[in-house]
């Protein structure tokens, strides 16, 4: 893989970058060899091409979704909305947020999926996200588009996404269903931490701010919630990283405050009145788009900046979140 660091390093402006360990198979361990076993035996079909899906059925299903659309026309009005890509700002009270955090600007994103086969997207990512600043970048997973196919685009995008920002910490990342651990490991050789059922300290403002981020919950469902807030200072503030919501009570239960992650895109389709058509997730439906809360832990669902299968959105735009943590 060519190394992007260099135009990487280049461009992001930040005061701490985040520490690179041994790469991440070694980190690992027994996890890489699961997690790899796994990848080959959840994704029996040999497909070469990123626009494959899963299965038949779900073939099928997407082709009479695409018909009704357009029978309806609502297709085109459904593409135009999965384009209209939105930057927007959320402030987030937090009681017991330390006081030096009191105005942290943390940007989060999800479910880029980025796709050789689609420049577009990556080209309007980009300009969106062009001259951004904020002390922190989190990514909630699903950095590529499709099941399938060459991966090696996925970090150049990425790098190319990041290089464009001002980010005073730097950036992290976990895996989500669509990413493989191979990219995993060219995202970090990118530069780009990847916190898989890990934690790290960030300092931030002097106060011990914990990150942790665990490995897919929905498909591969391996993540490790003890694992990654392993280390982590009793005092300390805790923010956690998950592909979907389905951990959340289990992460309320251990102290984490901040809960972020993505998957659903909101449903991607919602209708009036009755919301989100799929769920996609094992979790009730008040967790599948936006704010919710369990005890004194607040979670966001992102709806992401990217849409997969049937790419149309009604109800819920893709979007980009620049949250600014407030005591109080």
């Amino acid at each position: 893989m060519a190394r992007l660091s260099r135009r990487k390093h280049e461009a992001v402006k930040h005061e701490d970058k985040p520490e690179l360990p041994r790469p991440l198979p070694e980190r690992l361990g027994v996890q890489a060899l699961i997690r790899r076993r796994l990848e080959v035996a959840l994704r029996s079909r040999r497909a070469r091409h990123e626009k494959i899906h899963t299965t038949l059925w779900e073939s099928f299903l997407i082709l009479v979704l695409e018909a009704v659309l357009r029978l309806l026309g609502l297709h085109a009005q459904g593409v135009r909305n999965a384009k209209d890509l939105r930057l927007r700002g959320e402030e987030v009270f937090l009681p017991d947020l330390p006081p030096v955090l009191d105005g942290f600007r943390l940007l989060h994103l999800s479910d880029l999926h980025f796709g050789r086969t689609l420049p577009e997207h990556e080209e309007a990512v980009c300009r969106l996200l062009e001259g951004v600043s904020a002390d922190l970048c989190v990514i909630t997973g699903d950095l590529r588009y499709g099941h399938y196919g060459p991966s090696d685009h996925v970090a150049p995008a990425v790098g190319r996404m990041l290089g464009g920002m001002r980010l005073r910490y730097g950036a992290y990342t976990v895996l989500g269903n669509h990413d493989t651990l191979v990219i995993g490991e060219t995202l970090e050789e990118a530069g780009l931490r990847v916190l898989f059922n890990e934690g790290v300290a960030v300092g931030a403002n002097g106060a011990v701010l914990w990150l942790a981020g665990v490995d897919d919950p929905h498909f591969f469902r391996l993540n490790d919630m003890d694992a990654a807030l392993h280390g982590a200072q009793p005092d300390a503030f805790r923010i956690l990283l998950a592909h979907t919501p389905e951990c959340a009570e289990e992460a309320a239960r251990k102290g984490i405050r901040l809960y972020l992650c993505g998957h659903t895109h909101g449903g991607q389709i919602r209708l009036p009145i009755l919301g989100a058509i799929k769920i996609n997730a094992r979790c009730p439906r008040e967790r599948v788009l936006g704010r919710w809360e369990i005890g004194k832990m607040i979670g966001f669902t992102s709806s992401g900046l990217g849409s997969t299968d049937a790419l149309v959105r009604f109800g819920c735009p893709p979007e980009a979140v620049l949250f600014t943590l407030r005591r109080g």
